[in-house]
C-alpha cells in the first residue's frame, strides 16, 4: 500500500488494489469469453470482509481487505443486481434482474439462501433502514420502488417513482428514502427536460418529488450525509438545446453532482464534476466519508475517484447571491471574476472552476469504477473491468476491488 502525497491537508489515502484470478473466482467464471461484471461492494461491519457482486459471473465473492485475498465465493441467482448487508453483518440481501425480480435472503455464515422474497420489473439497488426492519428495492421497469418488511419476508407497499429507478438511499434516522431515477420523464421535444429524486415518507410511503436542472439525466448513484442534512446524487448534466455549431467544444453533456436539503425535500445547487480543460467522465458511485467530511465521487469513463471538502462544497453554496443585487450589495460582480467564479447561484450548474480549491481527483487502476461503499472513515470502490476475461492461452478474467483509508 502506498500513502498518496497530493491531497487536500488533512486527508490521507492508502491505496489497496485486489487482483482475484479465474481459478480462485470459480469454474464458471473461468471458461474462456467468461466476464465477471463486478459491480458492486458491501463490507462486513467489522470491516474485516469485504464483499464483492459479480454480476456477470452471478458469484459474490468475499475479499480480505488486510492481504487482498480472495477467501471464497458462492453463487447467487442469475443476473444479480445489487447487494445489502443488514446492520448485523448476519444476513446479505442480493436483488436479480428479471420481469419477477426478487430478493434473495443470504445467510452470510454458511452463504446459504434461505428464502426468495418476491419483488418487482429488474429489482435494484436495495436500501435498508438502520433498524434493519425495512428494505426497499428499486424495480427499475415497474417504476416504482417495493417496500419490504424483512420480519414477515414480504412485500408491504409498492411506491411509485418517476421512471427508471436505478439506486437509493435512506437517512440515518429512516424517516426518508431517496431514490434516483435513471430517466427523464418530460417529452423529448419539450424546452424542460429534467430527471427526478422520489423522496419517500418511511412512515406513510408518500412520495415526493424532487426535480433537478433542466437537462439532468443518466443519475446513477445517490448517498445521504452521516448527519441526515443531505443527499448527494450524480448525473448528467445535457446541453440539448445547444446549436450544433457549438458541439467542437465538448459541452453537449457535463458530468455533475446535485446536492438536495434533506428536511426540506428541495435541490440546493448542481456542480459541475469537469474541469476547464479535463472532463470528469461517467459519474457513478458516490459516497460520504463516516465522519461527513468528504464527498467521494466515482468516475467509470476517466477511472478516477474524486474527493471533495463536503463542508467546504455546503458553506460555498449556502453564501451564493441569489440575485444580482444582492451580489453587488456582497462586492461580488462579473470583474471580479478571478475570485469569484460564479455570480449568483443560478451561474453554478455552469461553472467549470467552481470546485477548483475543493476537489481533487485521483487516478485509479482498472477500468469502470462503478459501485463504492464507506465504513468508518473508509470509502471502498468496485470497478468492472470488463475488458478482464479470460482467454485461451492468456489471461484468466478478473476483478479489481479498492479501500481508501480517508481522516487526518
Amino acid at each position: 500500500m502506498k500513502r498518496a502525497s497530493h491531497l487536500h491537508p488533512g486527508f490521507r489515502m492508502m491505496i489497496l488494489a485486489v487482483t482475484a484470478w479465474g481459478a480462485v473466482v470459480g469454474s464458471a467464471a473461468a471458461e474462456p469469453g467468461k466476464y465477471l461484471g463486478p459491480s458492486n461492494v458491501v463490507a462486513a461491519p467489522d470491516g474485516k470482509t469485504l464483499l464483492v457482486l459479480c454480476q456477470d459471473a452471478g458469484r459474490v465473492a468475499l475479499v480480505d481487505p488486510a492481504s487482498g485475498k480472495v477467501l471464497e465465493t458462492f453463487e447467487v441467482p442469475v443476473t444479480p443486481t445489487g447487494l445489502i448487508l443488514s446492520p448485523d453483518g448476519k444476513t446479505l440481501y442480493v436483488t436479480s434482474a428479471s420481469p419477477l425480480g426478487s430478493v434473495s435472503v443470504v445467510d452470510v455464515a454458511s452463504r446459504k439462501i434461505t428464502a426468495t422474497i418476491p419483488a418487482g420489473h429488474t429489482a435494484t439497488a436495495p436500501a435498508i433502514s438502520p433498524d434493519g426492519k425495512r428494505l426497499y428495492v428499486c424495480n427499475r421497469f415497474d417504476n416504482d420502488v417495493s417496500v419490504i418488511d424483512l420480519a414477515a419476508g414480504k412485500e408491504i407497499a409498492r411506491v411509485k417513482a418517476t421512471r427508471e429507478p436505478i439506486a437509493a438511499a435512506v437517512t440515518p434516522d429512516g424517516k426518508t428514502v431517496f431514490v434516483a431515477n435513471l430517466l427523464p420523464v418530460d417529452r423529448a421535444d419539450g424546452y424542460d427536460v429534467a430527471a427526478t429524486v422520489t423522496a419517500i415518507d418511511a412512515a406513510t410511503n408518500e412520495p415526493a418529488s424532487i426535480r433537478l436542472p433542466n437537462g439532468s439525466t443518466s443519475l446513477e448513484g445517490i448517498c445521504v450525509s452521516p448527519d441526515g442534512k443531505y443527499a448527494y446524487v450524480t448525473h448528467i448534466l445535457a446541453r440539448y438545446q445547444m446549436p450544433t455549431t457549438q458541439l467542437e467544444r465538448g459541452w453537449m453533456n457535463t458530468n455533475a453532482l446535485s446536492i438536495i436539503d434533506a428536511a426540506a425535500k428541495k435541490l440546493v445547487n448542481t456542480v459541475l464534476l469537469d474541469d476547464v480543460d479535463l472532463g470528469a467522465a461517467n459519474p457513478w458511485g458516490v459516497a460520504s466519508t463516516a465522519d461527513g467530511r468528504w464527498i467521494c465521487v466515482t468516475h467509470a469513463g476517466t477511472r478516477e475517484l474524486s474527493v471533495i471538502d463536503a463542508p467546504g462544497l455546503i458553506a460555498k453554496l449556502l453564501a451564493m447571491p441569489a440575485t444580482a443585487d444582492e451580489a453587488k450589495a456582497k462586492g461580488i460582480t462579473s470583474q471580479n471574476y478571478s475570485t469569484y467564479s460564479s455570480v449568483v447561484a443560478a451561474d453554478v450548474p455552469n461553472d467549470l472552476a467552481y470546485l477548483v480549491d475543493l476537489r481533487r481527483r485521483i487516478r485509479l487502476p482498472g477500468d469502470g469504477p462503478r459501485g463504492l461503499k464507506r465504513r468508518s472513515g473508509e470509502s471502498r470502490n468496485c470497478r468492472s473491468d470488463r475488458r478482464s476475461k479470460s482467454r485461451p492461452g492468456g489471461r484468466p478474467p478478473r476483478y479489481r476491488a479498492s479501500r481508501r483509508h480517508t481522516g487526518p
